[in-house]
């Protein structure tokens, strides 16, 4: 997806890649149409992290800390 259309996608929770290469939330707070996403809005913006080993125990942690983000990010964000 482009950035000139990441605002057509009008989500409540964002999972952000968390590994190294991955833009930042500050590098991506300078593209216009992030800033108008309800979830950034929201401030409901979560790690993903997607270079964990691929084993049951080795995304336990990771669908742990999944579930207590999306528990915790309110669900009127998107009207």
């Amino acid at each position: 997806m482009s950035w000139e259309n990441a605002d057509k996608y009008q989500a409540d929770v964002i999972l952000v890649d968390a590994r190294a290469q991955s833009m930042t939330i500050e590098e991506m707070a300078k593209k216009p149409t992030w800033a108008k996403l309800p979830a950034v809005k929201a401030g409901q913006l979560y790690p993903w992290r997607a270079a964990e080993r691929y084993s049951y125990l080795g995304y336990a942690d990771v669908l742990e800390e999944l579930k207590a983000n999306l528990e915790k990010a309110r669900d009127d964000v998107v009207t």
